[in-house]
């Protein structure tokens, strides 16, 4: 088994920023800076990332609602049974 000879350690917050972004992450590891174009292009991905995560927040809290109204829903079917058997 071969193992490198020059170790480099990967921090939490380098695993973080990886997650988020992969490409700026792997552009920040080689020392690539923007300039240019490349400065317009990384505003107007900062924009994606930030809408892709309000789409995501706002994901989450509409399963939440969900959840809650389907288990409202099994409550009231499970009241009109007992009450339609009540009636019986």
């Amino acid at each position: 088994m071969m193992f490198r000879q020059n170790k480099e350690w990967i921090s939490a917050s380098e695993i973080a920023e990886y997650a988020y972004c992969s490409l700026a992450w792997y552009q920040g590891r080689m020392g690539v800076r923007p300039s240019g174009h490349m400065r317009r292009d990384l505003r107007e991905g900062k924009e994606m990332h930030r809408a892709a995560g309000t789409s995501l927040s706002r994901s989450r809290f509409l399963e939440k609602i969900s959840g809650i109204l389907r288990v409202a829903g099994g409550l009231l079917m499970l009241l009109s049974v007992i009450g339609w058997f009540a009636h019986e």
